[in-house]
């Protein structure tokens, strides 16, 4: 027995020694190569496609013959066409000026939407159909792109919630600066006809 035992003294331990780095195996550039030319062919096709175009709207149609109904209706020959997001005040409807006097609005509103029938060929785009038979459509004529959106931004119309609220912003517009029916007091077209059981 040694004299490290003899004396109750313990034994060193052991070193631990830790095991030589794994090697990194590495890839052949010619697999690697295989690789990328099998992800091509499988994923390529996904990757480069090209990005459809965006559908376009309905395609417009000169028409021949417009008239002006009211503020918110053409006639072209047979056809009757409603401007799809606006209403104007019906013929029979009177509104409130500046000074609080009433006036005609609604022989206004189709007097000025004649007026910018008259300014050349009007085409208009087909949006389907109402429940009274007529075309709902948006129009240009002459120089003027969209005929609703002119009538909603002088004031002459309101934007028509019914459908999809697209001239919001321009009703907004002639509000703040107190253009055409808000230079006063009117009753919206919709609440009018309510009121005196008048059809759309």
């Amino acid at each position: 027995m040694s004299d490290a035992y003899r004396f109750g003294a313990r034994p060193r331990a052991a070193r631990y020694v830790p095991p030589p780095p794994r090697r990194r195996t590495r890839v052949p550039a010619p697999v690697l190569l295989i690789g990328f030319v099998m992800l091509l062919a499988a994923y390529g096709g996904r990757l480069f496609m090209p990005v459809p175009a965006p559908q376009q709207g309905p395609a417009p149609a000169v028409l021949t013959d417009v008239r002006a109904i009211d503020g918110d209706t053409l006639r072209a020959g047979a056809e009757r066409i409603r401007l799809v997001g606006i209403d104007a005040p019906e013929k029979a409807q009177s509104c409130r000026d500046a000074r609080g006097e009433a006036y005609a609005c609604g022989l206004a509103a189709g007097e000025r939407l004649a007026a910018l029938v008259a300014q050349g060929p009007v085409a208009c785009a087909s949006h389907g159909r109402d429940r009274y038979g007529r075309t709902l459509a948006t129009c240009s004529a002459g120089g003027v792109a969209d005929i609703g959106r002119v009538m909603v931004r002088e004031g002459y119309a309101v934007s028509f919630m019914d459908r999809d609220g697209r001239y919001l912003a321009d009703e907004s517009a002639a509000r703040d600066q107190g253009l055409g029916l808000w230079r006063g007091a009117f009753e919206r077209p919709a609440d009018w006809r309510k009121r005196h059981r008048h059809p759309d």
